[in-house]
């Protein structure tokens, strides 16, 4: 794109736009450290761990959670609409694929923010497919054919095996609310500028959140932290131990060995009985665990099920509710009075 010759002069060798002299990036610069500042507050006050934000299992670093995002929309006065939405379905197959685009507007001024989108399709592998004991194959299915994984348990070595899931149909809605997901998450990452926040180690993030850190902290190589043996470290594994075997006894696995295998019967069986302790219903846990992992319950893996079982037993029933309550609409139709008090821009 051309740039007006006007708007620039030579300087000491060096080009110069106009309207970017000292005093004018000083004003942005004290703007900006105001809303780094405001921000990490937000973060610190309002954004729950595990809930708004947290480390998909798997992976080293924090992501921002669609709850987190909608949070962080209302703290910059973003209005949340669905642009474009494009589907392709085979009824025949089963297979769909969702593509949405999301565009976050400023209610105050009705500028366009930022854009994103966000894509799923019923062929990804947590939609396609389903882990089964042998007990639970279709007659007539050759087992040898198809892929099988083997776990330790209790009782000593076990196999699940991997079957196609005999009505995709079932995901199309799940498909539809990942891909509206993946949208809001990219939009609101481009519009705060918070890229930075999450593609950071999860002790870094923490840091930072708590005001530990001088800056806003800069992407490192992921290292094995070094283990000692120090008389307190001990004391505090101990203790780590002794919360591991309580929640143990209710389902949770002391840290599974493989964090991607599919939840156990006894993990799942905790979720629900953790969410019910809490006054939620049925539907309940089921929303929260898709709003979080976005898997239907039957889909989890060990690592992603041991993470709700924490989340659902550390978090109390108002914030689960409002963490409920916090969900638009199929195509964020309409926005919750809690969270969002005027009407789409």
């Amino acid at each position: 794109m051309a740039v007006d010759k006007a708007l620039v002069h030579n300087q000491d060798g060096m080009m110069h736009l106009e309207g970017s002299n000292i005093h004018d990036m000083a004003v942005r610069l004290s703007e900006m450290k105001q809303k780094l500042d405001l921000v990490q507050k937000f973060f610190k006050d309002v954004m729950v761990k595990d809930v708004d934000y947290g480390v998909i299992p798997g992976t080293q670093k924090p992501s921002l959670y669609k709850p987190g995002a909608e949070k962080l929309c209302e703290l910059y006065n973003f209005a949340i609409v669905i642009a474009e939405k494009e589907e392709e379905k085979d009824l025949q197959s089963g297979y769909y694929r969702a593509k949405i685009v999301i565009r976050l507007v400023h209610r105050g001024t009705g500028a366009l923010v930022a854009e994103g989108a966000g894509e799923a399709n019923v062929y990804e592998s947590k939609y396609r497919w389903r882990w089964v004991y042998e007990r639970d194959l279709p007659k007539g299915v050759d087992k040898e054919s198809l892929v099988c994984k083997e776990f330790e348990g209790k009782n000593g070595t076990y196999k699940k095996y991997r079957i196609e899931n005999a009505d995709l149909f079932d995901q199309w809605n799940t498909v539809l609310k990942m891909a509206k997901k993946r949208a809001l998450v990219d939009a609101t990452l481009s519009a705060t500028r918070s890229s930075g926040i999450f593609s950071q180690a999860e002790d870094e993030l923490d840091a930072w959140i708590e005001g530990e850190a001088d800056e806003e902290p800069v992407e490192q190589p992921y290292t094995k932290p070094q283990q000692t043996q120090q008389p307190r470290q001990q004391q505090q594994r101990q203790s780590a131990r002794t919360e591991n075997n309580r929640n143990s006894s209710q389902g949770q696995s002391r840290g599974p060995a493989n964090p991607n295998a599919p939840a156990s019967e006894a993990q799942v069986k905790a979720i629900f009985s953790a969410g019910k302790s809490k006054g939620l219903s049925s539907d309940d846990i089921k929303e929260i665990v898709f709003r979080q992992s976005g898997k239907e319950v039957n889909g989890l893996t060990m690592g992603e099920a041991s993470n709700l079982i924490g989340m659902l037993q550390n978090t109390s029933r108002d914030d689960l509710m409002a963490l409920i309550a916090a969900s638009f609409s199929d195509d964020f139709g309409e926005e919750p009075p809690s969270l969002f008090g005027g009407g789409q821009a």
